[in-house]
């Protein structure tokens, strides 16, 4: 994993901060790599900072 700094223009609207628990949860990350992203992050990261960092999501069959 990789931490990129984020120099991005602060656009007006909903907030850029999300929970990275909630995120991984989401994208159904094995609890391992959560707690690396947690370790990595922290508690709230910037959607962008996330999906650099975050591995493939796994294909959801029917």
């Amino acid at each position: 994993m990789k931490q990129i700094g984020n120099r991005q223009i602060r656009a007006p609207g909903p907030p850029r901060d999300h929970c990275v628990e909630a995120t991984c949860q989401k994208h159904g990350l094995s609890p391992k790599e959560a707690k690396r992203m947690l370790q990595l992050l922290g508690k709230r990261a910037s959607m962008h900072e996330l999906a650099t960092n975050m591995s493939a999501r796994p294909p959801k069959f029917r």
